[in-house]
């Protein structure tokens, strides 16, 4: 996806967040900035479009981690899932962490999911949920599939009631545990907030819902050469 492409995608989340109007709200897209000690460090945005009979889904992640000018750290995905009267058709992910790439390519065959992923292949139950955060359904999963690598996880869920997101509005909480471990907040169906530790650091998605700041945030995530 070029840089023009993801600040269209953030343009057009950012009207559906800022309510345009009725329908628009139904729209369940979001965009959130990355914080790390209570700092930005990259932007999530994800794209959830109707295109007839399918749900088409994009996201897209980077992170930049620097100390003064030296970079020390990058991560950037992007993905796309396909799902149909509710069910997944497809998915595929490329994955670069810092130098180590990871990819994922998912297909449905009858009531299995066919998976070929950097980490797993082979087939996975059909009511999988990616680990994309978008799909509420994923709170009453079972299964998690991660979107980078393949990697089947299970996974169990604890409703934490209405609690503040970290965008500081309410929304109902819950917290998914396994083989990973984080905190998810939802308005109605819409993903509006997490927290989750990564290699000891607690990072935090923020839900953005200025549209000055939205803009000023996917652009300062934006390198001139992403990395490959």
């Amino acid at each position: 996806m070029t840089t023009k492409q993801i600040v269209k995608a953030f343009l057009s989340t950012a009207a559906v967040v800022l309510g345009a109007t009725p329908a628009a709200a139904e729209n369940i897209g979001a965009a959130f900035e990355i914080l790390r000690k209570g700092e930005p460090i990259g932007t999530h945005v994800v794209e959830v479009r109707q295109e007839g009979p399918q749900t088409v889904v994009d996201t897209n992640i980077k992170m930049r981690v620097k100390f003064g000018p030296v970079p020390l750290f990058a991560y950037d995905h992007e993905s796309r899932e396909v799902w149909r009267n509710g069910s997944l058709e497809t998915i595929d992910s490329e994955t670069n962490n810092n130098g180590r790439k990871s990819f994922l390519k998912v297909r449905r065959n009858g009531d299995t999911l066919e998976v070929d992923g950097s980490a797993y292949q082979g087939p996975a139950p059909l009511d999988a949920i990616p680990s994309s955060y978008w799909n509420r359904s994923i709170i009453e999963a079972r299964k998690l599939l991660n979107t980078q690598n393949g990697e089947v996880i299970d996974i169990s869920t604890t409703r934490l009631g209405f609690t503040e997101a970290p965008g500081g509005e309410p929304a109902e909480h819950f917290r998914l545990v396994g083989s990973v471990a984080l905190d998810l907040w939802y308005d109605g169906p819409r993903w509006v907030g997490s927290t989750f530790t990564v290699r000891g650091e607690e990072l935090t998605y923020r839900l953005i819902d200025d549209r000055s700041k939205l803009l000023a945030t996917v652009e300062a995530s934006l390198p001139a050469s992403p990395a490959r």
